[in-house]
């Protein structure tokens, strides 16, 4: 379906300050059913925390889903393995950011660790 797994980074501004990075797959925005452009409404607001996290819960869910996810990658064929084994060491690098973090006890991005690796794992069919 794509040529290409890797994806090109684009920096967000909004009003002079830095909203955060996009990674587009260059595939997809080439493709003429692509809906363009992005846009923001400052009319809406979108809830990013909803009462207390347990972080050890987060952690057994991610470990749980990084051993599922590498024993699928053990007993899949050589065309796939290369792809999801790109997958698998992009999800252990995220891993070890979110232990840094803890360690410097960053809560912020500690936050922001485990809300993109929530919504990584669960593209990939991870539920918790």
């Amino acid at each position: 379906m794509f040529t290409d797994t890797s994806f090109k980074k684009y920096a967000i501004d909004e009003n002079n300050q830095s909203v955060g990075k996009l990674e587009v797959n260059l595939d997809i925005i080439r493709s003429e059913d692509f809906i363009r452009p992005f846009v923001r409404s400052s009319d809406t607001k979108e809830i990013t925390k909803f009462g207390n996290r347990d972080y050890n819960l987060l952690d057994q869910y991610i470990i749980r889903s990084l051993n599922n996810y590498y024993n699928r990658l053990m007993n899949v064929s050589e065309d796939e393995r290369y792809t999801m084994l790109n997958t698998y060491r992009h999800l252990y690098q995220m891993w070890r950011e979110l232990h840094n973090y803890k360690i410097s006890k960053n809560i912020v991005e500690m936050d922001k660790m485990y809300d993109l690796f929530s919504y990584e794992l669960y593209i990939l069919g991870y539920i918790n």
